[in-house]
C-alpha cells in the first residue's frame, strides 16, 4: 500500500512539474511578445520562444519517454536554470533597470524553494547571482541600487534554508507516522487490502496473505475474486463491492476459497477512498478471519438444537423463569420473595411440563407469573409458598427432590417432585431453572404397596398366633401319649414329632417377631442395656448345652438407650441366640460387649464356632438362609436383625475366621445415651 501511495505522490509530483514546464513556457512566450511590442526587442522574443519550445518539449516527452519520466525532476531543475539565465539576459538587455532587477531577484528566491535541499537552493542562487554580477561588471552598469537586489538574493537563500528545514521536518514527521502506520498495518490481526477503481489488488498486508495462503507477488495486480473457486463470487461479497463502487461504505460476511482450496469465512469492512478532486481512487477493505467464530457458532447451533430436542422430548417437566428485575441476593429474605413472585415470569417450558398442569402446549405456559406458578404448586397457600421460597433462598437458591401435592386445571390431584436451581450473576438472581417429575403413579403404587404390606403383615401376625394354639395342643397330646407308651420304637417316633413341632413353634415365634419389627418404631422407651442382656440370657438358659457355655459380658456401667424396645430386643436376642447355637460344641464360648458411641451404642457378640466360609458370607442376612445343614434354626434370625436395624437407621456387619469363630457387630443410634 505504501508503495502505491508513494507512486501516487510521484505521480502528483510529475503532474506538478508538467504544469510548471507548461506554465513557464506560456509566460515566457507572453513576455517575449510583450518585449517585442514594447521595446521592439527581437532577440528577447526569439530566445524566449526557444526556451518555451524546450519547456513544451519537456512536457510532451514526459508522457512518452521513460527517460524523461525517470529523470523529469532533474530535467525540470535544468529548465529552471535555463529560465533564469533567460531572465538575467532580459535584465541585461534592459541595462539592469531596477524595475527588471527586482522581479529577477524575487523569481530566483521563489524558485529556490523548489529544490529539495539547501545546498541545491544556494547553488542555484549563487549561479544566477554570479551570472548577473559578471554581466553587470562586463557591461559597466553597476549601481548602488543593485546592491539591494544582490543582498536580497543571498538573504533569500538563508530564508530558503529555514523554509526547507521546516519542510524536511514535516517530511520526517510524515515518514515517522507512515512507518508507525506501516508497523500497525503489518501487525494487525486482520487482513488489509487496497484495491484500485478497476478492482485490482494494489496492496495486501501479511495477515491477508496468511488468510488466503497466497504471497504478495501472487496477489498484487490481480482481481480479488481470482483467488475464489472457479472465479465465482460470493453473493454477499458481490453486493458489498457494489456498495463500494457506488462510493458507500459497507460490511458483510462471506466465504473465501484459499490457495489450498479450503473455504474460509471472513468479515469484510470497507470504505471508498477519494482523491483531491473527490473522484474515487479505490477502496480500503479490512478482512477479519471469522472461520473459528463460525465453527463455534455452528457448534453452538448444534448444541442448541440438541438442547431444544432434549428439552422438548424429555419425559420430565422443564421450565425456566426470568426476572424482569434481577434480585439482589443481599436483600432481606422477605423482600427477595416479593420480588421473585412479582417480577418472575415463565419464559420457557416444554410440552411435558404443560401437560402436568392440564395444558395442551408449552406456549400456554409462557408468560405465566411465578406467583401463580408457585401458588398452584402449594395449593394456593400463601404461607406455604413463602416457606417454600424461604427454603429455596436459604439453601443457596436450590430445591432438591421436594414433593408437592397439586391440583391441575381439570381438578385432578397430582404429586410432583421438584428440583429448582437459581442462577446468580454478579450478586443478582437473574433466572431460575426447574425440573419437575410427575410421581402421581408412583405415589399411587407406593400407597397400594403399603396397604398390601400392612394387610400381609396383619395376616402374617394373626396366622402365626393362630397356629401356635394347635401346635401347643399337639405338644400336649404327644406328651400324654409318651407317658402311656411303653414301646421304645414308638418313643423314638414321639421324640421326632416333638422335635419337629418345637422347630415349627420356633419358626412361628420368629415370624411373629419379624412381623413386629416390620411395623417400625412404635413406642420409644428407656432401655437399660445390662438388664436387657441379663433378661435375654435368663430366657435362653433352657437351651441345650447352655450350662457348658463360658460367657464374657462387658457392659459399661448403667448404659441406657432411648429406642423401641421390641426392635432392640430383636437385635440382642437373635445375635446372642445365634452365638449360643453356633458355638463350639465341646468348649462353647460367647462374648457379649456393649459400649457407648457418639451416635448411640455398639454391640459385639462373638462365638468360637466353625465360622462362616467366604463363599456364603454374602447370604447370611437373607431370609430363611441357614449356614449349616445341621442347624435347627428357621433362617430368620439374622434377617430380623438386619430388618430391625434398618428401622432404627442402624447397621450390622460381621467378621469371621473359619474354624475359630465369628463376631457380629451392630450399631444402634438413639436419642440419648446415659451412664
Amino acid at each position: 500500500m505504501y508503495t502505491d501511495f508513494k507512486q501516487s505522490l510521484l505521480g502528483l509530483e510529475l503532474k506538478n512539474l508538467r504544469i510548471l514546464n507548461v506554465t513557464a513556457a506560456l509566460l515566457i512566450s507572453i513576455l517575449g511578445f510583450v518585449f517585442q511590442i514594447a521595446y521592439h526587442d527581437g532577440d528577447v522574443l526569439v530566445t524566449g520562444l526557444a526556451i518555451s519550445v524546450i519547456l513544451t518539449s519537456n512536457y510532451f516527452f514526459s508522457f512518452y519517454s521513460s527517460f524523461y519520466k525517470n529523470h523529469f525532476l532533474n530535467i525540470s531543475y535544468a529548465s529552471i536554470f535555463l529560465i533564469h539565465f533567460w531572465v538575467v539576459y532580459v535584465a541585461y538587455m534592459r541595462q539592469f533597470d531596477v524595475a527588471f532587477l527586482l522581479p529577477v531577484a524575487l523569481s530566483t528566491f521563489i524558485f529556490s524553494l523548489i529544490f529539495d535541499s539547501f545546498y541545491k537552493s544556494l547553488f542555484f542562487i549563487f549561479i544566477i547571482t554570479s551570472a548577473m554580477l559578471i554581466m553587470m561588471w562586463m557591461s559597466h552598469h553597476w549601481e548602488v541600487d543593485y546592491t539591494i537586489a544582490v543582498i536580497s538574493l543571498y538573504s533569500g537563500a538563508f530564508v530558503s534554508n529555514i523554509i526547507l528545514r521546516r519542510k524536511k521536518e514535516y517530511h520526517r514527521e510524515i515518514d515517522k507516522r507512515e512507518k508507525q502506520y506501516a508497523a500497525l498495518v503489518e501487525s494487525m490481526n486482520d487482513g488489509l487490502i487496497y484495491i484500485g477503481t478497476t478492482g485490482e489488488l494494489r496492496f495486501v498486508n501479511e495477515e491477508f496473505c496468511r488468510i488466503t495462503g497466497y504471497n504478495q507477488e501472487e496477489l498484487l495486480g490481480k482481481k480479488l475474486f481470482v483467488i475464489g473457486k472457479n472465479g465465482k463470487e460470493d453473493e454477499n461479497a458481490k453486493n458489498f463491492f457494489a456498495l463500494l463502487e457506488r462510493g458507500e461504505s459497507g460490511r458483510c460476511e462471506c466465504t473465501l476459497v484459499t490457495k489450498d482450496d479450503q473455504e474460509a469465512w471472513v468479515q469484510l469492512s470497507g470504505s471508498p477512498i477519494f482523491d483531491d478532486d473527490l473522484d474515487q481512487a479505490g477502496s480500503m477493505i479490512v478482512f477479519s478471519d471469522i472461520s473459528d467464530l463460525k465453527t463455534i457458532q455452528d457448534q453452538l447451533k448444534k448444541r442448541e438444537e440438541g438442547y431444544r430436542t432434549f428439552i422438548d422430548q424429555s419425559a420430565v417437566g422443564i421450565w425456566r423463569a426470568e426476572y424482569k428485575q434481577p434480585i439482589d441476593i443481599k436483600m432481606p429474605v422477605d423482600e427477595q420473595i416479593e420480588l421473585l413472585l412479582n417480577s418472575g415470569k415463565i419464559s420457557e417450558a416444554n410440552d411435558f411440563m404443560a401437560r402436568m398442569y392440564g395444558y395442551t402446549k408449552s406456549e400456554e405456559m409462557i408468560g405465566r407469573r411465578i406467583r401463580d406458578f408457585y401458588y398452584i404448586e402449594n395449593n394456593f397457600d400463601e404461607q406455604k409458598t413463602k416457606k417454600f421460597l424461604t427454603s429455596f433462598i436459604k439453601n443457596n437458591y436450590r430445591i432438591s427432590n421436594a414433593e408437592s401435592k397439586e391440583i391441575d386445571r381439570t381438578g385432578n390431584v397430582r404429586y410432583i417432585l421438584n428440583n429448582n436451581i437459581g442462577i446468580v450473576e454478579n450478586g443478582l438472581l437473574v433466572r431460575t431453572w426447574g425440573v419437575q417429575t410427575d410421581i402421581t403413579e408412583r405415589k399411587k403404587t407406593e400407597h397400594d404397596l403399603v396397604e398390601s404390606t400392612q394387610e400381609l403383615d396383619t395376616f402374617f401376625y394373626k396366622a402365626s398366633h393362630d397356629l401356635k394354639g394347635p401346635l401347643a395342643s399337639i405338644l400336649g397330646i404327644v406328651n400324654l401319649a409318651r407317658m402311656e407308651n411303653k414301646e421304645p420304637v414308638i418313643e423314638n417316633y414321639f421324640r421326632m414329632v416333638d422335635t419337629s413341632v418345637r422347630r415349627l413353634d420356633r419358626t412361628l415365634m420368629d415370624l411373629i417377631e419379624l412381623a413386629r419389627t416390620r411395623k417400625g418404631v412404635n413406642k420409644l422407651s428407656t432401655i437399660y442395656v445390662k438388664a436387657l442382656v441379663e433378661e435375654i440370657l435368663q430366657s435362653l438358659s433352657h437351651t441345650d448345652n447352655y450350662s457348658k457355655i463360658q460367657f464374657e459380658v462387658e457392659v459399661e456401667g448403667n448404659i441406657s438407650i432411648t429406642a423401641d424396645k421390641v426392635l432392640v430386643l430383636s437385635v440382642f436376642q437373635n445375635l446372642i441366640h445365634n452365638a449360643i447355637n453356633y458355638g463350639n460344641r465341646e468348649k462353647p464360648y460367647v462374648k457379649i460387649s456393649v459400649a457407648k458411641t457418639n451416635e448411640g451404642i455398639k454391640l459385639e457378640v462373638t462365638d468360637n464356632g466353625k465360622g462362616i466360609p467366604d463363599n456364603v458370607s454374602h447370604r447370611v442376612f437373607e431370609m430363611f438362609y441357614r449356614g449349616h445343614p445341621d442347624s435347627s434354626g428357621s433362617g430368620l434370625g439374622l434377617f430380623i436383625v438386619k430388618n430391625a436395624l434398618e428401622k432404627m437407621n442402624g447397621k450390622t456387619w460381621f467378621e469371621s475366621n473359619v474354624g475359630k469363630g465369628t463376631s457380629f457387630f451392630a450399631e444402634i443410634p438413639e436419642i440419648a445415651v446415659k451412664e
